[in-house]
């Protein structure tokens, strides 16, 4: 037996996203093997899962070695802080929406295909410069725009740290003001009705939702608190 690696969608593991499984396997055809998660790209902190899928199913979804540890398609669906040179401009920190993803065999490396807030664009996955956030942290974008030499990825990743514990009341009260939130950056107020780009993980539909709306659902609906206005919300973000 040989060890195999796969490229999952959504769903095979205990969190919403595309992953990367491994299992030892043999020539025979038909039955079950047991699929182990490959702690790579997004999920790279993940406690050890795996499940049984038939042998069938995962064998038209072989990739290499090399493109599950580096874990570049684990980011497809998800928001993304990372750095890079803006037209005309400086090496800066910039959020996205990972829209898609290609392995490059002969350079071993992997490119993600970014929604810039409107603007697509084709990066190198960078494991160092390169982080997945959440939905929050990426309707607020705290870092959009800083220089990468001001603020190093360390000090981005803890910006981030700060700002979801915060809104989420982890080891505080819990907040919604988008001005608490960012009140230690000294940036401009955020501009809630302003439009950023999210990715429907069914259908992969790319859908305009207004900040304020992402905020609100996340904090009232996902937090299970009741909204001041009473407002009810009749959507949800499936998103990866």
């Amino acid at each position: 037996m040989s060890a195999s690696y796969f490229y999952l969608r959504p769903g095979v593991f205990s969190f919403l996203g595309f992953a990367y499984g491994t299992a030892e396997v043999t020539g025979a055809r038909g039955g079950n093997v047991k699929v182990k998660l490959v702690t790579s790209g997004r999920w790279s902190e993940e406690q050890g899962q795996s499940v049984e899928l038939s042998g069938d199913e995962v064998a038209t979804r072989t990739v290499t070695a090399e493109e599950a540890l580096n874990g570049a398609g684990t980011f497809v669906g998800g928001a993304i802080c990372t750095s890079r040179v803006r037209p005309g401009g400086a090496r800066v920190w910039d959020y996205g929406l990972v829209t898609g993803y290609t392995w490059c065999t002969q350079e071993m490396r992997g490119l993600l295909y970014v929604n810039f807030g409107g603007t697509a664009a084709t990066i190198v996955y960078t494991p160092d410069s390169t982080q997945d956030v959440a939905v929050v942290i990426y309707a607020l974008q705290p870092c959009g725009g800083l220089s990468t030499s001001l603020v190093m990825a360390s000090e981005m990743k803890k910006q981030h740290e700060t700002i979801y514990n915060k809104f989420n009341g982890i080891d505080c009260p819990a907040t919604r003001d988008s001005k608490l939130l960012l009140a230690n950056l000294a940036r401009k107020p955020v501009d809630e009705a302003r439009l950023v780009p999210l990715l429907d993980i069914t259908s992969f539909e790319v859908t305009q939702v207004a900040v304020r709306h992402i905020l609100d659902y996340v904090f009232f609906k996902e937090g299970g608190r009741t909204h001041p206005n009473g407002l009810e919300f009749g959507y949800n973000f499936r998103r990866g």
